[in-house]
């Protein structure tokens, strides 16, 4: 869900959001103007443009938040690329991760941002050294009945991370940037009645990706959608999308359109039901298939659970999915995380996912594939500013056509610093 372009099922003046994503979720671009910006200068700058917008913001009083913190991690891991071969590059990793978080808000509007430098530098292997990038803002302006948004996202990573749950092509490591918009309206009728329009561009690039198979691509969604206040607890949400894809350098091009009903429903103060469904259909075209279409079901089922020591949630879902491949990929989902706070200084939790992704031409098998993989930690809270966490990763993926699984297994240290107090300027 990190990606904008989301479809979010706006409270009525509650607390709550709940998320319903469609089929074409936000994805890439080709990236011919990279030069002009490049990533740091691009990354320095997000700050600057954040505090210049929240000082010609229309609303009075304007109040700022800033949150620094620095961290240092470390993680050893038997098997970077993830390869099914006899031998598997282990290697060390360490960084220190500056990050900024920053928040104006005033009666009727708010800015958000957050930045993140993590350089990556691995032993036994030089080409894995990453510098990453990581820069969002979002923003909203209210009024009594309208409400305009805007997402806005930068990324510089590695494919060594960014491609796990993407095509699986992590046996070489190449730079990969990422870039999406997505402003959106929303208007309220009635206590009970609300819509929202949304539109949202990515674009997504890689050096050198033809060495590896991966290709430039962008992808452009429309939405727009109509929610009900059903009773005290109970919301219901009809979202109808349209998202185009296209790889230039493979011929590649997707028209994706479907639509989806939501509902929600607050059991208790514990535990809360989310469920989206409804049909979708794919039209394609490249160098292989044309004018070929593909028709099928999207959706997702969640279930939460937050009690005073412990949460929970899972959630099975469905979606259609851009890929560096050049092609649009189904992906059906499992997904489990819990937490744990066991004292006032230590917290665990868990996290695990099953991952079965599928293209949607039947002539283009390569990258089917399954994925899986778990993440237990333990943090504990050393003082009051700092944190020192523990975790353990593993990793499982194969291809359908691929003889053998190819199986990882990362474990790491995280030192987290956070500043005491945070700096309020109005």
């Amino acid at each position: 869900m990190s990606f904008p372009g989301r479809f979010s099922l706006l409270r009525y003046g509650a607390e709550d959001r709940f998320s319903i994503l469609p089929g074409g979720r936000v994805g890439p671009s080709s990236y011919r103007d990279r030069g002009q910006c490049s990533p740091p200068v691009f990354f320095f700058f997000l700050p600057a443009l954040l505090i210049t917008l929240g000082a010609h913001s229309p609303a009075r009083g304007l109040e700022w938040t800033f949150g620094p913190s620095l961290e240092a991690r470390g993680e050893y891991n038997d098997n970077i690329r993830l390869t099914t071969t006899a031998t598997h590059d282990a290697v060390w990793m360490a960084t220190v991760v500056p990050r900024l978080r920053m928040e104006g808000e005033a009666e009727s509007s708010e800015l958000r941002g957050d930045f993140r430098y993590e350089p990556r530098r691995y032993s036994g292997g030089g080409d894995l050294d990453s510098d990453n990038f990581f820069a969002n803002i979002d923003g909203v302006v209210k009024s009594e009945f309208d409400e305009w948004g805007l997402d806005a996202a930068y990324r510089r990573d590695s494919t060594i991370q960014s491609e796990l749950l993407d095509t699986g092509i992590t046996d070489v490591s190449k730079v990969r940037w990422q870039k999406s918009i997505a402003p959106s309206w929303r208007h309220v009728f009635s206590e009970f009645l609300s819509s929202e329009l949304g539109y949202s561009f990515a674009g997504v690039s890689y050096e050198n990706g033809l060495e590896a198979g991966l290709f430039d691509y962008s992808i452009n969604t429309f939405n727009a959608s109509i929610s009900r206040l059903a009773g005290e607890f109970d919301y219901l949400r009809l979202n109808l999308y349209y998202s185009a894809f296209d790889a230039p350098l493979v011929n590649s091009k997707y028209g994706d359109r479907g639509l989806l009903l939501g509902f929600s429903h607050i059991y208790s103060d514990y535990y809360r039901f989310d469920a989206s469904g409804g049909v979708r259909r794919t039209k394609f075209s490249n160098a292989i298939s044309e004018n070929e279409s593909s028709t099928g079901f999207i959706g997702e089922i969640s279930l939460t659970r937050v009690l005073e020591l412990s949460s929970a949630q899972v959630t099975l879902g469905r979606k259609i999915d851009p890929s560096g491949s050049g092609t649009l990929m189904q992906r059906d989902s499992l997904v489990l995380s819990m937490t744990r706070r066991f004292t006032a200084m230590v917290n665990g939790s868990l996290a695990l996912g099953i991952y079965r992704n599928k293209s949607l031409e039947q002539n283009f098998t390569r990258l089917d594939r399954s994925y899986f993989f778990m993440t237990p930690s333990l943090t504990w809270r050393v003082a009051e500013d700092w944190s020192l966490r523990l975790f353990y990763r593993y990793q499982y993926s194969k291809y359908d056509e691929a003889r053998d699984a190819a199986r990882a297994n990362v474990a790491g240290v995280k030192i987290l610093y956070k500043w005491p107090s945070s700096l309020t300027r109005h």
